[in-house]
């Protein structure tokens, strides 16, 4: 049994000898997780707080049967889950509610697709800023070959160089592109995630 099991166990002892600040710290450990499971299949955060506080409430209220709950952490999701499965069939019967439930659905949708924009706005700028960054005579032969689709031997015709030179620079621009993207990637992840 690993340390978070032994300390849920003996929280959960406590908490069926009414201790508050049991209960407390059993709330604070699994609030946002409840919350963010929730939010994912009802779209609603008031929902989603309202089901988490009813789950806890009704721990509290059944505090006594508390120490026969083997896996705290699935039982909680289960009963969650079970709360999330109870809304969802109210809605069914409540127009009200449906209207309500798919004006959330659209704005995540709306906001997940300008996540998305933004993310490919800003991969874009990257790629344009490590093509910017290359050498002059580099940039032509990538320029050429990826935006006006020349070929190799177009390109080498095109600028005098031999098609040995024009792989070498597609290799070397592709190299450094790789890098320069993927050191960027990373701080565009950090700042979307952010």
């Amino acid at each position: 049994m690993n340390d978070q099991n032994k300390t849920d166990l003996l929280l959960i002892f406590k908490l069926s000898q009414g201790d508050q600040l049991a209960f407390k710290s059993l709330f604070e450990k699994y609030r946002n997780q409840l919350f963010t499971y929730l939010y994912k299949i009802t779209k609603s955060a008031e929902t989603s707080e309202e089901i988490v506080l009813d789950v806890f409430l009704k721990m509290w209220d059944g505090r006594e049967l508390a120490p026969g709950i083997e896996n705290f952490n699935s039982f909680l999701y289960r009963v969650a889950h079970n709360k999330a499965i109870d809304f969802l069939r109210s809605v069914k019967n409540n127009p009200l509610m449906q209207t309500e439930l798919w004006e959330a659905m659209q704005e995540q949708i709306s906001g997940e697709a300008a996540d998305a924009n933004l993310m490919l706005k800003n991969t874009e700028d990257l790629l344009n800023n490590a093509i910017g960054n290359l050498s002059p005579q580099r940039q032509k032969v990538f320029i050429l070959h990826h935006h006006h689709g020349f070929t190799n031997d177009e390109i080498a015709k095109k600028l005098s160089l031999s098609k040995n030179t024009v792989r070498n620079h597609l290799f070397a621009s592709f190299e450094f592109i790789r890098k320069f993207v993927s050191a960027g990637l990373e701080l565009v992840i950090l700042f979307c995630l952010i």
